[in-house]
């Protein structure tokens, strides 16, 4: 994939989002999405795949939530003497017993910007999170809890977006940022997203057809197109 055609994709249509925004009565920061388009429907994964963006798509003083395996204190105590920037800490075990309620579900979903979740519970988590953060856009976000830099994980996990839907159809849309980033970070993203699907789903650049940017409200501008059309079996 050629770097100007994406850098020139990006000024497009970032100049066409600000225009719109600047002449809007709400501040709306809307996403940009990078689309991706299959040769051929991937094979479905058993959980959904984590993608770590360059930049995170989230303001610089979120508040993030950790959603562990119990025992609740013990992971409370371990990211306090790591010094890491936890608003909450809650076990699988009290989290299934205090937010049973769609009430309950909801304001503990408004009380925070970024889900993390012990990868070992996390198959077990979208049933009980519900409908409600996923349509806010704050479905969980798998961490590993037994590296020895949590630190970095957990800052690393804050930049990601878990693909839940691959396997579903021909194409998919990856959050890649906000009009509100600058074009060089937008750039940056595309291109980690891009990385990391590739590295996760094989067979990688083999099986995409065409690569587009848009944004929520936006045309789709393209950016890669195969001219390849060579057939081959997907694993």
């Amino acid at each position: 994939m050629d770097p100007t055609q994406v850098d020139k994709a990006i000024e497009a249509l970032m100049s066409h989002c600000r225009a719109q925004e600047s002449n809007s009565i709400t501040n709306t920061d809307s996403k940009v999405l990078v689309q991706v388009a299959f040769k051929k429907v991937p094979n479905k994964t058993q959980h959904p795949l984590r993608l770590t963006l360059k930049h995170s798509m989230n303001k610089k003083d979120l508040s993030v939530c950790l959603i562990t395996k119990d025992p609740q204190r013990y992971y409370k105590d371990l990211v306090k003497a790591q010094g890491i920037d936890v608003a909450r800490v809650i076990g699988i075990g009290k989290f299934k017993k205090k937010f049973k309620e769609l009430e309950s579900k909801r304001i503990l979903c408004e009380s925070h910007d970024v889900f993390l979740v012990d990868e070992r519970v996390i198959p077990i988590v979208p049933r009980w999170f519900g409908k409600y953060f996923y349509k806010k856009g704050k479905a969980p976000i798998k961490v590993n809890l037994k590296k020895k830099e949590l630190k970095a994980e957990i800052e690393t996990a804050t930049r990601s977006y878990m693909m839940s839907n691959l396997g579903n159809g021909s194409s998919i849309s990856i959050p890649c940022g906000r009009v509100s980033h600058d074009n060089e970070q937008l750039s940056d993203n595309v291109h980690a997203a891009l990385k990391e699907l590739c590295s996760q789903v094989n067979p990688g650049w083999k099986n995409i057809k065409a690569v587009y940017i848009k944004s929520d409200s936006s045309v789709s501008l393209p950016v890669y197109t195969s001219v390849s059309s060579t057939s081959y079996k997907i694993d």
